[in-house]
């Protein structure tokens, strides 16, 4: 049971006492501090820092491009958009990992060879302006009526132009540095603590992306605390570690949290009382608390763990077996530098982006896949990690064939911006990015008054800087 007196800033909370060795991955990182200064809100709307952002951040860094089992075929690709660029991510060959990203740009006259969200070329991309052709490869194949090019002008370079593209864990990145280090160690301890979770195993539940008011770092920001959770998601107030939740700094600007879920925590006056949202979360998965009775709300977790154990067992997914007891039960949540998030929970998997605008540094874009183990049993429902509670659940005996396709919700309609089309725990944090925007802005605000538990917004911070080369 946890004291919620109990603190020191270069401890903070952490979620696992009993974990003493450092190279456990539930082990507390070890404290950095980056001080106590407001950071300058100009960073957050001024047309400078946009431009820095984008020649030593975006130019330079691994970010997220798509899932790799997305592309089932050769000749499958994706597009994606980064600020004022655009990529072109295909399958090349016959194994998941062949895959080669180039941008999406036709060296005769510039235009976009494709506009589609995802879609299958034979054996060529063709350019609908002058017909001209490259294979998988990259390599030219076809320059319409070559006869009327001078011999010199085809001696440029044809191809299209490559960009770094490595995958892990069935998570595609880009990169426009060639000289940029390897993903995996970019990743720096993510794919060691994340080793036991195969995420080719998971489908694509929820599939959008919103333009909104509002800077990249402005909206990103909000997912990278839980400090907020008290008064923006009051549900989970019952059955989440809100206060006492583990803050870890890596390498590289990566950074983590854990959220500890179903116990009753200091939050609650009565911690020994198992309390209804308590029981809801066993009964979400199929089990009886009536099994369950010996356990104090505090310890509740056994029950939820017990639970999922057997519900994984019952879906047939035996890498339920290589997780520990914590990564059954929790939100394991970490940051990939620059602009993604990861909730890591043992049946869904939540990839959260901001990009930056082309141009406007008072807008950015919000990018949500939501991913969840497909269920064997029809009369079973996944649960919708965007909703997270007694209304979070997908169609029963979701399988996971039909891919949806990406919506883009326009953020000044009432239709479609809110919480329904959003998810409710999702809209509740979305539904207040702009007026922070606006706040930011303020002649009374004078920067961010920054807490402990809010010391990851600080590291990537820091990382900008470092990059930016004024640290």
């Amino acid at each position: 049971m946890s004291n919620k007196f109990d603190f020191e800033y270069t401890k903070g909370y952490t979620s696992y006492p009993e974990v003493t060795d450092p190279q456990n991955p539930a082990a507390k990182a070890p404290y950095i501090d980056h001080g106590t200064a407001k950071p300058d809100k100009t960073r957050y709307y001024s047309q400078q820092e946009h431009d820095l952002e984008w020649q030593h951040v975006w130019r330079k860094s691994w970010t997220f491009a798509g899932l790799s089992f997305d592309l089932k075929q050769p000749g499958d690709y994706l597009r994606y958009d980064l600020g004022k660029e655009s990529f072109i991510v295909v399958r090349t060959g016959n194994h998941e990992n062949d895959v080669k990203a180039y941008y999406n740009v036709c060296p005769h006259r510039g235009n976009y060879i494709v506009t589609e969200d995802f879609g299958h070329v034979k054996d060529n991309f063709y350019c609908n302006f002058h017909g001209w052709k490259w294979g998988l490869d990259g390599e030219n194949t076809k320059v319409k009526d070559d006869v009327i090019f001078r011999e010199e002008t085809l001696k440029n370079d044809l191809c299209l132009r490559s960009v770094r593209c490595e995958i892990w864990n069935s998570l595609i990145f880009i990169n426009m540095d060639a000289d940029a280090k390897p993903l995996i160690d970019f990743l720096d301890v993510i794919p060691e603590h994340l080793k036991n979770y195969p995420f080719g195993e998971f489908r694509v539940l929820r599939d959008f992306e919103a333009e909104w008011p509002a800077n990249w770092k402005t909206a990103a920001e909000a997912f990278l605390e839980f400090y907020h959770s008290d008064d923006v998601h009051p549900e989970v107030i019952p059955i989440s570690s809100t206060l006492e939740t583990q803050y870890d700094l890596y390498q590289n600007g990566v950074s983590r949290m854990i959220i500890q879920n179903c116990l009753a925590t200091c939050r609650m006056e009565d911690q020994d009382e198992v309390n209804p949202y308590l029981k809801m979360f066993v009964e979400m998965y199929g089990g009886d608390n009536n099994d369950y009775k010996d356990l104090k709300g505090f310890e509740y977790k056994k029950a939820f763990i017990d639970t999922k154990r057997k519900w994984g067992k019952k879906q047939g997914y035996s890498f339920f077996d290589n997780l520990t007891d914590d990564q059954i039960a929790d939100d394991w949540n970490y940051h990939v530098f620059p602009n993604m998030t990861l909730n890591v929970f043992s049946d869904g998997l939540l990839i959260q982006s901001w990009k930056p605008h082309a141009s406007d540094p008072r807008k950015s874009y919000y990018s949500v896949l939501t991913l969840c183990l497909p269920v064997s049993d029809p009369n079973t429902r996944v649960m919708d990690i965007n909703s997270f509670g007694p209304d979070s659940f997908g169609p029963p005996g979701w399988d996971g064939s039909e891919r949806p396709a990406r919506f883009r919700p326009n953020w000044d309609d009432p239709e479609e911006a809110n919480a329904e089309v959003w998810g409710r725990v999702m809209w509740q944090d979305a539904e207040r990015i702009p007026n922070v925007q606006k706040g930011i802005e303020s002649d009374a605000f004078s920067g961010a008054i920054l807490c402990e538990a809010e010391i990851r917004i600080r590291h990537y911070l820091n990382e900008i800087d470092r990059l930016i080369g004024r640290e």
